[in-house]
């Protein structure tokens, strides 16, 4: 082969590669980091997009639907100034009530956050929660998916544990309702916890707070778009 015809067959596969890392892309619905680094900020738009950036921990930030990813994490390290509603613990996470997406029942997945946390959404409908103090509590049954999926989702808390993200300030027991994992999180994060109260039942990690025996402090909620109004509870916490 000639020199001008290996120069030409080089110039063209240089131009097809070219073209390949141009048409790799991405696909997004919801706000979102932009990179996965915290410095680096959110993407906001809401409605269906491409970005050229893969998503960054993408297996435990994110979930995915025919291939569009979903952030469902806690924003606060990425710099979020809007709404925020206070969580404690493992809850149900309804894709297709965070971004539209055209299903016939509820595409139900799980965030794996341990203790206290903030979120941009609401406790979604048909999911059952109970409030403290301004805290969400998952109040249901968690399915076997949860559980399969546990051991590689729940990687998340070491993602956030290298961010020193704020979390809500909680000051009681979590309410008899909740099932999920009770964890002390008081080391190398920025939370406000107070330690007393009755040890912890043998079957839970570690119990962080004083046990309320108010009952006013428990409601059930079975959340849905009529009863549930966006900014309705009050949050507490650093920023």
């Amino acid at each position: 082969m000639s020199h001008r015809n290996l120069a030409l067959l080089a110039t063209a596969l240089l131009l097809m590669a070219a073209s390949a890392a141009e048409a790799k892309q991405w696909r997004y619905a919801g706000m979102h980091p932009r990179t996965g680094q915290p410095r680096d900020g959110l993407c906001h738009l809401e409605s269906p997009h491409v970005h050229s950036a893969a998503p960054l921990y993408a297996d435990t930030l994110y979930r995915t639907r025919d291939n569009v990813y979903v952030f469902i994490g806690d924003p606060t390290p990425f710099g979020y100034e809007g709404p925020r509603h206070s969580y404690y613990g493992h809850h149900p996470v309804v894709l297709n009530v965070l971004v539209d997406i055209d299903v016939d029942v509820d595409v139900v997945e799980y965030c794996y956050h341990d203790g206290p946390h903030y979120h941009a959404y609401e406790p979604p409908p048909r999911q059952e929660f109970v409030d403290k103090e301004d805290v969400h509590y998952y109040a249901g049954e968690y399915p076997d998916e949860y559980r399969r999926e546990n051991p590689k989702l729940v990687r998340v808390n070491t993602v956030y544990r290298g961010w020193n993200v704020p979390r809500p300030v909680v000051t009681f027991a979590p309410p008899p309702q909740y099932h999920g994992p009770i964890i002390q999180v008081g080391v190398n994060v920025d939370v406000d916890v107070r330690v007393g109260g009755r040890p912890p039942p043998p079957s839970r990690e570690v119990i962080i707070i004083r046990d309320d025996d108010d009952d006013d402090h428990h409601h059930g909620h079975d959340h849905d778009h009529g009863k549930h109004k966006k900014n309705k509870h009050k949050h507490k916490g650093r920023d």
